[in-house]
């Protein structure tokens, strides 16, 4: 067995895997840098080569180079869960005309007619799946992360590989939890995204879901327009659950919620697969609740309180709906802007919560994440006794951390952390652990 890293490793934004397993070479995921538009070092393909590929969920920083993988990989399918092809689509659609009003002739990464040729191969739950040869098969398994988001199991020819992808392991608003497979394993690939944040380590998603409803309770009693700045594909799905229960709850006033651009798409495409989620109890149906539409227009000329905004982008980037509306709310003393989820430095929703901006609305953040905190991560490993784990998909601080968390939990495993376009001999075998 063999790992290559093609992307992510050591930085976030553009996850790439090649594996080799007996003779068959497996492409997971190809994504683009959702900020810079890096994408991975898919010109190794043309060596490397791929008899197959599997993309784990719909997020940028999976799905978005997809085209560009296949164009050296001519004639592949792509094994993924039917909401993850549905969303991936929309997803591709969406970047493509964005870099089409922003590019004036400079050129595109790929066409429409690249994305419309793209052969999907669905897959449900826990369905065994031939993949290759050898005997080698893949089974998905629901990873808690997103709507359709999957890890996926490769078995055959003796070895069992598991690939995290990007995973939840504990219940939030809507979604359970990841399932995951029996062990042992031979080997984890596994993702890393929070294995350095010692301050989540003892966060649990319902005390935050808690904390932001108390949040909202007060505001909006005080009649106040609240901007929520979400994630189009999950965050808006999650905090809308979280709107669901509390209002049926009498925790929250009956008041309009806005929600539009990619992230209403995205929520009424995850509806129509709401049957295939794996929900938490008792089920909030998404397609039964109706939102308003908030258009530009009114982000830009908000209408008066008491209301809540859910608004792409979850950092507030320039020409966003969330971006407009921060002009719009943030010299209003009775407004609230709260963040729910990751900032990148470089963006002005990390700025605005950082005060770099004046403002005279009230800011505060609540520290949703859809990633494992590292000590899921280990309890993931426990739980599938791997003899290697590969190390993927953060920082390196991240990777650093999550590695010497594992090796001091389980001792005897071996930990490796690819570089760049490197490329780890597997055995399935348990070497020295690495200080």
């Amino acid at each position: 067995m063999r790992y290559t890293s093609l992307g992510d490793a050591g930085v976030m934004g553009t996850s790439c895997h090649h594996l080799t397993i007996g003779s068959t070479r497996i492409v997971v995921d190809a994504g683009r840098h959702p900020r810079t538009g890096a994408t991975p070092d898919l010109q190794r393909l043309r060596t490397l080569g791929a008899d197959a590929v599997v993309l784990t969920h719909a997020h940028l920083d999976h799905c978005g180079a997809l085209p560009l993988a296949l164009r050296h990989l001519p004639g592949r399918s792509v094994l993924c869960t039917p909401a993850t092809a549905a969303l991936a689509e929309l997803v591709l659609r969406h970047h493509l005309n964005r870099d089409a009003d922003a590019a004036w002739g400079a050129g595109l990464l790929f066409g429409r007619d690249e994305v419309d040729a793209v052969r999907w191969r669905h897959a449900a739950w826990r369905q065994p799946e031939a993949f290759g040869g050898e005997g080698l098969v893949a089974e998905l398994y629901d990873a808690g992360h997103l709507v359709g988001a999957s890890s996926v199991l490769f078995e055959g020819g003796g070895a069992r590989v598991y690939c995290t992808g990007d995973l939840h392991l504990v219940d939030r608003a809507w979604q359970r939890g990841a399932d995951l497979p029996e062990g042992p394993v031979d080997v984890l690939v596994c993702e890393s995204t929070q294995g350095a944040n010692d301050a989540l380590e003892s966060v649990e998603p319902q005390d935050v879901g808690r904390a932001l409803v108390t949040a909202l309770s007060g505001a909006l009693a005080r009649g106040a327009r609240v901007l929520l700045p979400v994630f189009a594909l999950g965050r808006a799905q999650e905090v809308l659950a979280l709107l669901i229960r509390a209002r049926a709850a009498g925790e929250l006033p009956d008041v309009p919620v806005y929600l539009g651009g990619l992230a209403a798409h995205a929520t009424r495409l995850a509806a129509k697969f709401e049957a295939d989620v794996r929900r938490v109890p008792p089920e909030v149906q998404l397609a039964a609740w109706r939102t308003r539409p908030l258009t530009p227009a009114i982000a830009r000329r908000p209408p008066p309180g008491p209301a809540i905004f859910l608004a792409g982008s979850g950092m507030v980037v320039e020409g966003s709906l969330a971006h407009v509306l921060a002009d719009a709310v943030l010299d209003d003393p009775g407004a609230l802007l709260a963040f729910v989820g990751y900032l990148d430095p470089d963006t002005p929703g990390f700025a605005l919560r950082a005060g770099r901006r004046t403002n005279r609305c009230a800011i505060e953040s609540f520290p949703f994440t859809a990633h494992a905190r590292r000590r899921d991560l280990v309890e993931v490993a426990r739980r599938l006794r791997p003899a290697e784990v590969v190390v993927v998909h953060g920082d390196e601080a991240a990777r650093v951390g999550l590695s010497l968390a594992l090796e001091a939990a389980l001792p005897g495993l071996q930990v490796h952390r690819p570089g760049p376009g490197e490329t780890c001999a597997l055995t399935g075998r348990p070497g020295p652990t690495r200080r």
